[in-house]
């Protein structure tokens, strides 16, 4: 099984370095291990690229391995053609 997270909305702070969470979130990324743990082992992380446009988050701005995607419809489209099945909740 291959697993692959769309973040999108305020939660791409949730994928930043740590100088813009603080500023933006204040406080220490408690998800960046976790982040950082999960890539490891070979999961797939996308960000919106409209929701970090309009949260002012650059691509420099997010912890290694994070990917910039177009839009979370644009990177679901992508992974449904590469086999990948959505998980609504």
């Amino acid at each position: 099984m291959k697993l692959a997270f769309v973040i999108h909305g305020r939660a791409v702070y949730d994928v930043t370095r740590q100088d813009l969470y603080g500023e933006a979130v204040c406080g220490e990324n408690a998800t960046a291990p976790l982040v950082a743990a999960l890539i490891e082992k070979g999961v797939d992380i996308y960000v919106c690229g409209q929701s970090a446009a309009y949260y002012g988050v650059t691509t420099a701005d997010l912890l290694p391995g994070v990917r910039m995607a177009l839009s979370a419809m644009t990177a679901h489209a992508l992974l449904q053609q590469d086999g990948y099945t959505g998980i609504p909740f």
